[in-house]
């Protein structure tokens, strides 16, 4: 049987009994390895008891770090909506302006009363005019648009209003008819004109010069989807 582990065990007795017997003996380094050992057990135990408050201590430190962040951004929406609200007030007169211009709506009686206006401004009797289907009250589904490919479409979202006008005048009475149709480009609600044909004919002695006017009007409008979801 190996006997090396006996040795082994005495050696190190020796040397343990011999370290004991000199703590013993000496009382400095029996205070002081007392007063280490007793430093050590505290800070294990102070580090275990701690521990959880320092970690309670560091989520409240980043969670009022984050909540600082969102102040600071709600606090430059806020003031973002405050410049945005003097600047609605400031352009008010615009947006006036901007929504009889491009009205929430067809009103196509408003648009008859300016070609009314300027046929009796410069003289040049209507034989026809005439408009596209529209909503006066209510809502519709969706808006006519157009089809044919030689026709800009107007921006997506909006709506338009076709229509067709026809004037007549004595062939002496050109330049009425342009300052007419120079007026009508100028409209504070914009038309599109899509085509234009001018036409001579004869009445007796006169000599008569028929202009066809067709374009569209744009205008937005809710559709019964869009309103339904505003509702809901």
């Amino acid at each position: 049987m190996n006997q090396s582990w006996r040795r082994e065990y005495l050696r190190y007795k020796s040397y343990f009994l011999n370290v004991m017997g000199r703590y013993k003996e000496r009382a400095d380094v029996k205070v002081y390895l007392e007063i280490l050992l007793s430093l050590a057990t505290i800070s294990v135990f102070a580090i275990f008891a701690l521990r959880p408050t320092i970690l309670t201590i560091a989520g409240l430190l980043k969670e009022i770090e984050t909540k600082k962040e969102t102040l600071a951004k709600m606090d430059e929406k806020i003031s973002n909506l405050g410049r945005a609200q003097v600047l609605f007030d400031q352009e008010q007169q615009n947006v006036i302006l901007l929504n009889s211009s491009i009205p929430p709506n067809p009103i196509p009686d408003v648009f008859a009363r300016q070609i009314e206006g300027l046929s009796i401004r410069y003289s040049v009797p209507i034989s026809k005019i005439s408009l596209d289907k529209a909503t006066i009250l209510g809502l519709r589904a969706t808006a006519p648009k157009t089809d044919a490919k030689n026709m800009e479409p107007f921006p997506e979202g909006t709506n338009e209003l076709p229509f067709s006008i026809t004037f007549t005048v004595n062939i002496e009475e050109y330049q009425s008819l342009t300052n007419l149709i120079s007026d009508l480009e100028k409209l504070r609600r914009p038309a599109k004109i899509d085509k234009l044909v001018m036409n001579t004919s004869r009445e007796g002695e006169n000599v008569l010069l028929s202009l066809a006017i067709e374009g569209r009007l744009p205008y937005y409008q809710n559709s019964q989807k869009e309103v339904k979801e505003i509702v809901e």
